[in-house]
């Protein structure tokens, strides 16, 4: 073999070589995969606005953070569920979404559907933070380590309610009214209880049966009872009925509600009788310098800058960071009880159960056809 052809046999040897040495490399390397994020929530019925403010909360904080390089180079990517805040769907779609290999889940606004959700993400090893499931029990049985609530513990609402009664019917008889359900009843109980213990006049606690287009018998007994406010356990199409049939019979009383009754449904079945309407949400600073990304992304998709985005976001944020950050689920969760993350809302840290630390309840009221915060 001359010298030429022996040159030539060499290079060809030495580029096969090299394009063997890559494809080994490029297949003994970690293969770069997406980081998913669950997206739960009630996406239609009477609660598809809180489902949609909560999709568009993660969204928007995804994309920012994919425009960052998003977690440790991988970008994120979402997946979103109907949980129809039923307790089977929630369980249901839970699952699907870890057989989507979600890394983390945001939502379950609805305690129905977050209680058993949680027990599946925790047997699944998966971070979750709900945004508005309030029942004491979702942290209480501590099911996992790494379920998270970015809300407010309903029994914290019942003190601010008390606390607020105390301040502006001192002296004066209030009635406690509930739809049975284990929220609605929890609620209103806890209130009257804590108002009792303060020193003020409970003159009734009644149950009434949701659903129904006229409550005439829960308005007649509490016409009879004489009260000066009514605080009412229940969702907003039974308070709308309850608002309305007040004013029909020319009841004064003040009406004093949960979350449910800043929906827009509230105030569409209630029509004038929503005015003055008074209820409770978290504490949500949208002055903040970091809100104002959120709020351009949110015009440029007509959305309203509701609490329910904002905490959305803020739990998106909390995940994203804690997923970085952590690693693994046991990582994860114990870089949000102790570092804690930097949100839209500020900084944000859980307690040892997964509740909010810096979470707190604002009294709102109706006021046409928006709501305020009470001065």
């Amino acid at each position: 073999m001359d010298g030429r052809r022996l040159y030539l046999v060499m290079v060809g040897i030495g580029r096969a070589c090299l394009l063997v040495a890559v494809l080994t490399a490029v297949s003994l390397s970690p293969a770069r995969a997406d980081v998913t994020i669950g997206i739960a929530g009630p996406m239609g019925g009477s609660f598809a606005d809180v489902g949609r403010d909560i999709k568009a909360g993660v969204e928007i904080a995804v994309a920012a953070a994919n425009a960052r390089g998003g977690i440790n180079g991988e970008k994120i990517r979402t997946v979103s569920v109907d949980d129809k805040c039923e307790a089977e769907t929630g369980a249901a779609v839970a699952n699907q979404l870890i057989g989507k290999g979600v890394k983390a889940v945001i939502g379950h606004a609805c305690t129905a559907a977050a209680l058993p959700a949680a027990r599946v993400y925790a047997g699944g090893g998966v971070l979750f933070l709900s945004t508005a499931a309030t029942n004491p029990r979702l942290t209480d049985e501590k099911v996992g380590a790494g379920v998270f609530r970015m809300a407010i513990r309903s029994d914290r609402e019942a003190r601010a309610i008390a606390d607020y009664l105390g301040k502006r019917f001192k002296g004066k008889r209030v009635a406690f009214v509930h739809d049975g359900s284990v929220y609605g009843q929890g609620l209103a109980e806890q209130a009257a209880k804590l108002f009792a213990d303060d020193g003020g006049a409970v003159a009734m606690t009644e149950a009434f049966t949701p659903g129904e287009k006229s409550q005439n018998n829960l308005i007649g007994k509490i016409q009879d009872a004489a009260v000066s406010a009514v605080v009412a356990g229940a969702l907003q199409a039974d308070a709308a009925v309850i608002a309305g049939e007040m004013r029909t019979r020319g009841l004064n009383a003040a009406l004093i509600g949960n979350e449910a009754l800043a929906l827009a449904e509230f105030k569409a079945l209630a029509g004038d009788a929503a005015e003055g309407t008074v209820f409770f949400l978290p504490f949500v600073d949208k002055t903040r310098p970091e809100a104002v990304n959120l709020i351009l992304s949110l015009e440029e998709r007509q959305l309203m800058p509701t609490d329910t985005v904002f905490t959305a976001h803020a739990a998106t944020e909390a995940a994203i960071a804690a997923l970085a950050k952590g690693g693994d689920l046991a990582g994860a969760a114990a870089f949000l009880r102790k570092s804690g993350a930097a949100t839209v809302l500020g900084k944000v840290t859980f307690d040892g159960k997964g509740d909010w630390r810096e979470a707190s309840y604002a009294p709102q009221v109706w006021r046409g056809d928006a709501f305020a915060p009470l001065p």
